[in-house]
């Protein structure tokens, strides 16, 4: 074998792999955490989410990327999201990383177009 395949090899096994299984360890912590909260009632999470009732956001959820939709309701740590479509979607708040209000030209001003 080459010596670079074998450099290669050392690296993943000292690195690459115990970095990954730790990121797996803190995100399984977390949730735990978070479900501990919500079984005392100390989760504010759902506060939060009701102030985006009606609007158009962006959520974060996990390791997926953003789901955007019109905040429809949010009942006992689930938020029902509906997009342009017409499809609902749950998201469990547990996993939710972050929420963004849609960002839709809100200064006002019109863009340009080149003609």
């Amino acid at each position: 074998m080459q010596p670079w395949i074998w450099w290669f090899l050392i690296f993943l096994l000292l690195f690459v792999i115990p970095a990954r299984r730790a990121l797996q360890h803190r995100q399984a912590m977390i949730s735990k955490r978070n479900r501990v909260k919500r079984r005392k009632g100390e989760s504010t999470m759902n506060e939060l989410i009701k102030n985006y009732i009606g609007q158009e956001i962006i959520v974060w959820a996990g390791n997926s990327s953003g789901v955007t939709g019109t905040a429809t309701r949010i009942e006992e740590n689930w938020l029902e999201i509906e997009d342009k479509n017409g499809n609902k979607q749950l998201l469990n708040t547990d996993y939710i990383s972050r929420i963004q209000e849609y960002p839709r030209n809100k200064n006002g001003r019109k863009k340009a177009v080149i003609v």
